[in-house]
């Protein structure tokens, strides 16, 4: 059966000869029955990449041909050529032949050597030749002098460069009028440095117009894109809908999917796209959604022990943002009781990394403070030991606690607290604030001015807004650590919740309908600088639609990024 063609064995299948990579030029190299389990295995070899979409249409109508359970094929194609380089020189105006890079030379000419990504030229980088696509032009004609100024810029999107040069009289100047921007080159010359651009620019001595290539997808098994943004998604994406339809067709994959922010704009674009070009298009939306339901960050941690115990306000300082990649620079905190400080703990920690510039205006603490300092380790288990089992509070404690978290697993320690956040109390508390940063929240109850930025002096303010809080709280019923929660959930409202990115894909018309629902809603109903899905609305409108992580600021992979268990 080696080699047989695949219409002589399946003649019923001749009505898709001009899909699935030439059916009709197709043959069999190998085939598996299973009678028993009525299954058959099929290696067909198709001259070219076939789409996993027409693959699965011939084993569908295989498998009803002859009543099967199942068919399945295991496509097999000639891999893409690789251009082949050329090794000639060729002249202005000739069209290039076969086995030279495709188009026309424009100037000069243009000799082996091969193409080098712009982001490794430097000004001792010499003769080279460059492959991209122009993005701006500047040439210009000079009358006074018959002489003109060829300028452009261009990019193979590791780097840029200009490449300019000046032409004089009598020389050809046709090529002026022959760039513009989007066009195709590869271009030899000199890098050089230009005292009227400031800059490092190329000098032409060879310049070719021709095709970009567009790289193909040689995986046997498509991606399905469930994340992807168009032009409609505000300040995120310039994304063409029936461009991204016409590029996943190209590359083979049987779907793709639409989830620009907040909107639905892009359906109508993708739907026309989905079918001129035989791509599934899944419609859904990247949302901002707020929990409402499940209760409020402000406690983290279950804990019956009374609002008036001995709690521990601390605060950390840090090489960066990333609790992973980022090091602690200092640990600041004090053990407090009914609003009297009862011991006070600080020391720096050394980072064994730089403290970036822009962290030492901030914080005031340079590389010299903690050089001598103890190390990540020591220190940690330090204030654990000052901690004890304590409630613990900060201003955004879910900032700090990733920075203690990850290290607490680099060192194998164990270090699992009940955790109370100031922030989330004070917008439950403080509802007339827009902002709730720590100086503001500590102006606003009248606290003294205090050396922001600094983790003992902003631990010991964390301690004033919780003296400030706690009489707040048991004015509205707080006995237990436990009550703070639940007073500060019932208290929370959703344009003032941290709002997370989540991925919605529509499974039916069902869903569809309820994501309309779900838009509409978010926009006048919730709308808080973006358009709001809290999740007590999510849930009445669930039914048909898949929910998604969605990106780093997604709830998962936020809480990944942020080093949490």
């Amino acid at each position: 059966m080696a080699n047989t063609s695949f219409l002589t064995m399946f003649p019923f299948c001749s009505d898709r000869i001009s899909a699935a990579g030439g059916l009709d030029k197709a043959y069999l190299t190998d085939a598996e029955v299973d009678p028993k389990e009525r299954v058959i295995r099929l290696k067909v070899h198709f001259p070219a990449l076939p789409s996993i979409s027409d693959v699965s249409m011939l084993e569908e109508r295989i498998a009803a041909q002859f009543d099967l359970s199942l068919c399945s094929i295991e496509a097999s194609y000639p891999p893409p050529e690789e251009a082949v380089k050329t090794e000639t020189a060729v002249h202005p105006g000739t069209a290039v032949k076969v086995g030279m890079p495709s188009g026309k030379l424009l100037m000069g000419r243009m000799l082996k050597q091969k193409t080098v990504p712009m982001d490794s030229l430097t000004l001792e980088s010499g003769k080279v030749t460059i492959e991209g696509d122009v993005f701006a032009v500047a040439s210009r004609q000079l009358a006074k002098r018959g002489s003109a100024v060829l300028s452009f810029d261009i990019t193979d999107r590791t780097g840029s460069i200009r490449v300019t040069k000046f032409l004089r009289e009598g020389d050809d100047q046709s090529i002026i009028d022959a760039l513009s921007v989007g066009d195709h080159l590869t271009v030899c010359g000199d890098v050089l440095y230009s005292k009227y651009d400031d800059d490092m620019v190329l000098d032409p001595r060879g310049i070719l117009k021709g095709k970009r290539t567009v790289r193909p997808d040689n995986a046997q098994v498509k991606r399905v894109e469930l994340h992807l943004h168009t032009r409609f998604s505000a300040l995120d994406a310039l994304t063409d809908p029936a461009a991204a339809v016409q590029r996943a067709a190209y590359w083979g994959m049987p779907a793709i999917a639409v989830t620009d922010h907040g909107v639905a704009q892009a359906f109508p674009d993708m739907w026309k796209a989905g079918k001129k070009y035989g791509v599934k298009i899944l419609y859904g939306l990247e949302a901002y959604y707020v929990n409402d339901m499940d209760g409020s960050n402000a406690v983290s941690g279950r804990s019956s022990l009374p609002v008036e115990t001995e709690y521990v306000a601390f605060d950390t300082e840090t090489t960066g943002l990333n609790a992973q990649t980022d090091r602690l620079t200092e640990i600041g905190a004090c053990i407090f009781s009914g609003g009297e400080v009862i011991d006070v703990f600080n020391t720096f920690v050394n980072p064994q990394m730089h403290i970036p510039e822009e962290i030492t205006r901030l914080t005031g603490i340079r590389d010299s403070d903690v050089e001598n300092a103890p190390l990540e380790e020591e220190a940690l288990r330090a204030f654990i030991a000052f901690a004890g089992d304590r409630p613990v509070v900060a201003h955004n404690a879910q900032f700090d606690m990733s920075f203690l978290g990850a290290a607490a697993s680099r060192h194998g320690i164990r270090y699992t607290p009940v955790v109370l956040d100031t922030v989330p109390m004070s917008r439950a508390l403080l509802p007339e604030l827009k902002r709730h940063k720590l100086d503001i929240v500590s102006d606003h109850l009248g606290l003294p001015k205090f050396n922001h930025h600094r983790a003992s002096d902003d631990a010991m303010v964390v301690q004033r807004i919780m003296g400030k809080f706690i009489p707040m709280l048991k004015t509205k019923g707080a006995k237990t650590i436990d009550d703070i929660g639940t007073i500060c959930h019932s208290l929370q409202r959703t344009d003032s919740e941290k709002s997370y990115h989540m991925i919605l894909l529509v499974k039916n018309r069902r869903g569809l309908k309820n994501l309309y629902e779900l838009i509409s809603q978010s926009y006048l109903k919730y709308f808080h600088r973006t358009p709001i899905i809290p999740k007590s609305l999510l849930n009445r409108y669930r039914e048909g639609l898949i929910v998604g992580s969605a990106c780093g600021m997604g709830e998962l992979y936020g809480a990944v990024m942020r080093g949490e268990s």
